[in-house]
């Protein structure tokens, strides 16, 4: 199939109308205009929403400024608040597996991941299995997790502790039972039935999600996920359809769907790489090449859907990004922990901000802009700063813009 010819500028608002984070009047078609996500949805009915627009959300408890987690939500949401999420694990609407990482996702999804659990049950949960090698305290801590969240239902780990130690998967001292959790959770036997703040509270599946949607080991059905969630992706993306598959492998998946035409190969105007696309997404790429884009900022955390893929990042938006927060100090070019600026279609800045919460502030450290800011550029930044500030009960520190 002949590639379509398109540009980086045309594919990127492709990526961010999907993702929530375009503003643009002047389209084409249906999609004459449209605008962010944080303007139509709202509580805990937007977040579900927003999980399954983006297919998946990923979990991580570092908390610099806030959980990527909610960082992603506040984002896409009109006055986001953290129990905006959580309200949705009692309600049994939504799941915690490996997507692209640790991830939430909407419970209709919970068929699409039975090849890695049963995979995991198949190589680490049965004994003489790759599991021979493990402590003995771990099969008896799997016995033991089990026991007690079928007499008591859902407990969170630290109530679970069995006082035994194993070595853990890092190689560190680890409680035996956090180990047995990890297995269990990995196997689908265990779920995440409600979050308490950081605070995971664990249940059996069968228990907590008496009636699943059917599992079947379909990789096709993971892969389309995965296509729907990036729109745009390489094959070269060792993430591809979320399981772990060669280089070999992965063009061998994408085969059928070039012939069926779900895909569509691209050829970007100075860029190397081969990039698919959806082809629903198509009319979506047309329409939006004359739109104009209003320049509306958003802070993207490190780990937002949007910066998945660094590549496919530097590729479309000429911006080299690293998460620095496990790089050793003295080679650290920016921080630990820096939220590129999104200003209409361009990544425009890094901000290195801290919430500091025993003095009630954001506080901004420095700002990184890519190019010298343009008159009105700082105010659109602080105005977004502020508006992060408030929606964590904080003062934003410095108040203006930093010269």
């Amino acid at each position: 199939m002949k590639p379509l010819e398109t540009t980086p500028s045309a594919v990127r608002r492709v990526i961010l109308a999907r993702q929530g984070l375009l503003e643009w009047s002047g389209g084409a078609g249906g999609w004459a205009e449209g605008g962010l996500w944080r303007e139509e949805l709202g509580g805990a009915e937007g977040a579900m929403e927003v999980l399954r627009r983006l297919e998946a959300v990923q979990l991580d408890p570092v908390n610099v400024v806030a959980p990527n987690h909610h960082l992603v939500l506040h984002n896409r949401l009109r006055g986001y608040r953290a129990e905006h999420l959580e309200a949705l694990y009692p309600a049994r609407r939504v799941f915690e597996y490996w997507a692209q990482a640790r991830c939430v996702l909407p419970i209709e999804d919970w068929g699409a991941f039975e090849l890695r659990r049963q995979r995991w049950r198949l190589e680490h949960t049965v004994q003489g299995q790759r599991g021979e090698g493990y402590a003995g305290e771990i099969y008896a801590a799997i016995d033991y997790v089990r026991s007690r969240l079928e007499a008591e239902g859902p407990l969170p780990a630290r109530a679970l502790d069995n006082g035994k130690k194993v070595r853990g998967y890092w190689g560190f001292t680890a409680k035996a039972t956090s180990q047995a959790i990890e297995h269990l959770w990995e196997a689908g036997e265990l779920v995440v039935a409600y979050r308490r703040g950081d605070e995971r509270h664990f249940a059996l599946a069968s228990r907590w999600f008496p009636e699943l949607p059917p599992a079947t080991a379909d990789p096709q059905a993971k892969l389309m996920k995965f296509v729907r969630a990036y729109g745009v992706f390489d094959a070269g993306d060792p993430r591809l359809g979320w399981l772990p598959m060669a280089a070999a492998e992965r063009r061998a998946a994408l085969e059928p769907l070039l012939r069926q035409g779900v895909l569509l190969p691209l050829h970007l105007e100075g860029v190397r790489r081969r990039y698919y696309l959806w082809a629903e997404l198509l009319p979506l790429l047309e329409a939006l090449q004359g739109a104009k884009v209003a320049p509306r900022v958003t802070l993207l955390s490190p780990l937002d859907n949007l910066l998945w893929r660094r590549e496919r990042v530097q590729d479309l938006w000429g911006f080299d990004y690293r998460w620095e927060i496990y790089v050793p100090e003295p080679k650290r070019r920016y921080g630990p922990y820096v939220l590129p600026v999104l200003e209409g279609e361009h990544l425009v800045a890094r901000v290195d901000a801290r919430t500091e919460r025993a003095q009630g502030r954001l506080r901004v450290r420095q700002v990184w802009w890519e190019r010298r800011p343009q008159a009105g550029q700082a105010a659109r930044l602080w105005q977004a700063l502020a508006e992060l500030a408030r929606s964590q009960g904080l003062e934003l520190e410095p108040s203006r813009p930093i010269p």
